[in-house]
């Protein structure tokens, strides 16, 4: 008689389920912040110089044109938001219609594309939310972790003081050292939490703007 012996799934540690999450989320929200800022000079400003020359009708085609970037810039963040959410943003139904005329009417009582200008003009305020919180984190963590190899380089004068110093954990090198590992390693705890955190914040905003109204 023989036995067969099952082996069970291998469950991954906390590291490797966290790993690629934080690595994802940190990707979505610096790269944001260029993005965000690209989408409100483009669109918001080519959308008011077409607004300001409507009167002369030649600012028309300038308006529609900034809705149809920022249209651009809305389906590419479905894409990007869709691998922080964990599912797929549908890409709405824009209207469309026959003929040059008929279109740009249809751009311009569209909904989604007021939406999506809407998102254009706005989205750099939780994007600078996120990416200066995402990289506060980082910077502190890595320049705490670091800190016995740079910290020597910092002015010692007198009048000088150190955080740990400020803190009343005194002067001594060592004892800075101490305090910044223990420092990094309070940031690296945290910054999972704090960089999902931003990246759900960025993400959840585009969706409300961006996703397909039923």
């Amino acid at each position: 008689m023989t036995t067969t012996q099952i082996d069970a799934p291998l469950t991954p540690s906390p590291a490797v389920r966290i790993l690629p999450q934080l690595v994802g989320d940190t990707r979505y929200v610096l790269t944001g912040f260029p993005l965000g800022l690209a989408g409100v000079v483009l669109c918001l400003t080519g959308f008011a110089a077409g607004l300001g020359l409507a009167v002369v009708w030649v600012g028309v085609p300038i308006m529609i044109a900034a809705m149809m970037l920022a249209r651009g810039f809305a389906v590419a963040e479905r894409e990007r938001i869709a691998n922080v959410l964990g599912r797929p943003v549908p890409q709405p139904d824009y209207r469309t219609a026959e003929g040059k005329a008929r279109r740009l009417v249809a751009t311009l009582t569209d909904p989604q594309s007021w939406l999506d200008l809407a998102h254009a003009a706005v989205r750099f305020i939780p994007s600078t939310i996120a990416f200066s919180l995402v990289l506060a984190w980082w910077a502190g963590l890595l320049g705490s972790l670091t800190w016995s190899l740079w910290g020597w380089s910092l002015p010692n004068g007198p009048d000088d003081r150190d955080l740990p110093e400020l803190l009343g954990f005194g002067d001594s090198y060592l004892t800075s050292i101490g305090f910044y590992l223990v420092l990094a390693v309070l940031f690296a705890i945290t910054l999972p939490a704090v960089v999902r955190a931003a990246a759900l914040l960025e993400a959840r905003f585009a969706r409300a703007l961006l996703s397909r109204k039923n």
